[in-house]
């Protein structure tokens, strides 16, 4: 472990509120809009991932840093699609245990990934996916007074499931639940919500 988290620093921090009551508004907003059909081919789409994090060598607590998640994928048909992911976090977490804390944070994440889907109608489609990431991440624990810690890095099979709702030809709000990795006495999920456009 070479790097120790430096939250002080990020300029997301006061920003978190405000985040998710902006992505609500616009969720709503977006709802009423009419649903149409899914546009096959290419998409390009963003999510906000509130990340869940436990690490049972030090403590059963789970530890929710935020970040933000870039999609590029192609849909030959609704059924099927491939997809590439990167990401990094826009605020750490810290939870206290008996006897000291652990500070958590995503440095960065990226993977590919394969889709199912299961179209309902013209505008919803439910699907599952699974692949392939890689996480880095930084931790710091502070026991007795006394802080270390440092960055360390994961590679692991990642599955989940989601649901994209058509807003226009180009246009879907997308809701997933991933889980990204599962190490040892570590494990890394995030539920997300963004949206998606075809080009």
């Amino acid at each position: 472990m070479n790097k120790v988290a430096d939250t002080g620093r990020n300029p997301f921090r006061s920003k978190r509120g405000s985040m998710i009551l902006t992505g609500a508004a616009a969720a709503l907003v977006l709802g009423a809009l009419p649903l149409t059909s899914h546009a096959q081919g290419l998409y390009f789409g963003g999510n906000y991932s509130a990340f869940q994090f436990t690490d049972d060598s030090v403590d059963d607590e789970i530890i929710k840093p935020d970040g933000v998640v870039l999609r590029l994928g192609i849909e030959p048909t609704r059924v099927f699609g491939l997809e590439a992911r990167g990401g990094i976090g826009l605020q750490s977490d810290k939870r206290d245990f008996g006897g000291g804390s652990l500070e958590f944070d995503v440095d960065e994440l990226y993977g590919g990934y394969a889709k199912i889907g299961l179209p309902l109608g013209d505008a919803v489609t439910p699907y599952a996916i699974g692949g392939y990431t890689h996480v880095k991440g930084s931790a710091t624990a502070t026991v007795l007074g006394v802080s270390s810690g440092g960055s360390e890095t994961w590679e692991d099979e990642s599955y989940g499931a989601g649901l994209d709702v058509n807003l226009s030809d180009s246009l879907a709000l997308n809701v997933e639940y991933m889980r990204y990795l599962e190490k040892d006495d570590q494990e890394l999920s995030a539920v997300s919500v963004g949206l998606r456009s075809a080009f």
